[in-house]
């Protein structure tokens, strides 16, 4: 996965718990779309963290184009419920 990949066309949709988590923005992980902590500390990304406060269905932006990251704001066209 490149860390922004503009032909993905489709937000990851994925159900999470209550929790805080990092969005990997180098695209190396080994846990995509999370940071598994590998090589982001010897590159110029930092992944984004963000938290859930409770159990739900969110859509992660895959396209890198969305002004609400690390969710889908549908920038890319896709519409998301």
């Amino acid at each position: 996965m490149n860390p922004t990949n503009t032909d993905a066309g489709m937000p990851i949709a994925i159900t999470l718990e209550p929790g805080t988590y990092y969005r990997c923005t180098c695209g190396r992980s080994q846990n995509l779309p999370f940071c598994d902590g590998s090589s982001h500390q010897t590159g110029n990304r930092t992944p984004i963290q963000f938290t859930i406060e409770e159990r739900k269905k969110v859509y992660i932006c895959s396209c890198g184009k969305s002004a609400n990251q690390p969710f889908c704001d549908s920038t890319c066209g896709v519409a998301v419920e």
